[in-house]
């Protein structure tokens, strides 16, 4: 009986340490690719070519981290590309908790959890634009 219920005060034990690193993990996910999309679209020669290449960069920052963050959509609204500007990102991800069952749910623990987290990244004054030009 005793080992039943150690072994059972155990499993539960290790289901919140999992979800508590992933609630916790899941918001810097987001900041790292919000940061990482605003980062490369203020690199980028052009507005479209910024944001494709920020969409990458967040894919890839969330990929390089796991699996926790997951549904990711990448805005890029208040953003001004223009050299002296700001690029402005804002990821959105979602974390899924439902491995953590019942046991989860009775701890209050949300099965898909969303996290938002925004980037500012200034574009360089004297950069050169699409087409060769340098303002």
């Amino acid at each position: 009986m005793e080992l039943l219920i150690t072994a059972t005060a155990s499993v539960a034990l290790v289901i919140v340490v999992v979800a508590v690193g992933r609630y916790v993990d899941g918001p810097a996910q987001a900041n790292d690719a919000a940061y990482a999309a605003a980062r490369a679209a203020s690199l980028a020669p052009s507005q479209l070519q910024g944001y494709a290449d920020g969409r990458q960069a967040a894919s890839d920052a969330l990929a390089e981290r796991g699996k926790s963050c997951q549904n990711l959509i990448v805005s890029f609204a208040g953003s001004d590309f223009r050299p002296g500007g700001q690029v402005v990102a804002e990821v959105s991800c979602t974390v899924n908790l439902t491995d953590t069952g019942t046991l989860g749910k009775q701890l209050g623990v949300s099965p898909h959890t969303e996290f938002r987290e925004r980037a500012v990244v200034p574009i360089e004054r004297y950069r050169v634009i699409a087409g060769g030009a340098r303002t």
